[in-house]
């Protein structure tokens, strides 16, 4: 009998497609047997991607413990970054990652600029809450570039009857995409930096209310923050009714914005 393997176990994937959406997104398609058993879930969800070192072939898989993955031999480790999975087909063993890309600047935007059929990555299981898009009698959903794949994915499973605010900054106005929304959803689009592109000022200009909603925030850390502090200190937003994750700060690798990053999002004293 063949052991049961755990759901969200990594799992050594291949580049099935590489598409150009946008000037500074590409969607990478990954195929492989071991999504057959993918577990279920919706797009949005927080994934581990680990990338080859330079001077290997592919990444190395890990051994499991109960204290997570671990490397026999630890320069084995692969490059780690986060994403968001736009959508997984178990059916068919797909599962598609929008990257941001910013050319050879960065391992994971390198990856995905230069990827092609055959190139092999690790996949996490999915991490975040189960649904990323609770039911909610409105909602507000703000990011910027990094946080659209998650968003456009929430809003596949919108319930038609939804009604809400989305705001959404990018680098250029070709990033910007077409949206399916329910007719009582408005999605606004702005171009700049995040945090200095009027897109905070649109947000704490509408007029919103606590009261049954369900409040998203993702992206750079100075957008992430000042709606987060309005949210809650002056809407008074109740934890469990607001997600709000800062992907990225300015300046920082994935590796020295770790620890900074979960400090932030156990940080109440903007409350």
């Amino acid at each position: 009998m063949s052991p049961i393997l755990p759901a969200k176990r990594p799992r050594l994937v291949t580049v099935k497609t590489a598409v150009q959406l946008s000037p500074h997104l590409r969607r990478l398609c990954f195929s492989g047997s071991e999504l057959a058993d993918y577990p279920v879930t919706c797009g949005g969800a927080h994934i581990k991607v680990m990338l080859a070192q330079p001077y290997q072939s592919e990444p190395v898989l890990p051994v499991m413990t109960a204290s997570g993955p671990r490397w026999a031999n630890p320069e084995d480790k692969p490059i780690i970054r986060t994403y968001s999975i736009r959508a997984v087909r178990p059916e068919t063993q797909e599962l598609e990652i929008d990257f941001v890309i910013h050319g050879d600047s960065g391992p994971a935007s390198a990856f995905a600029v230069h990827a092609k059929p055959g190139d092999k990555v690790i996949l996490s299981g999915p991490g975040g809450p189960h649904p990323m898009l609770p039911l909610a009698d409105h909602y507000l959903l703000v990011g910027d570039l990094t946080a659209l794949p998650a968003i456009t994915a929430m809003c596949e499973v919108m319930p038609t009857n939804a009604r809400g605010e989305i705001a959404i900054v990018v680098p250029d106005k070709a990033d910007a995409q077409p949206i399916s929304l329910p007719i009582g959803v408005r999605c606004q689009w702005f171009v700049g930096e995040p945090a200095a592109s009027g897109l905070l000022d649109h947000v704490l200009s509408l007029p919103l209310s606590r009261d049954g909603g369900f409040f998203w925030l993702g992206g750079e850390e100075a957008l992430v923050l000042p709606l987060r502090r309005y949210l809650r200190s002056t809407l008074e937003v109740d934890r469990q009714s607001l997600y709000a994750v800062p992907y990225w700060r300015r300046g920082k690798s994935e590796e020295a914005y770790h620890q900074t990053r979960h400090e932030v999002m156990d940080n109440e004293s903007d409350r």
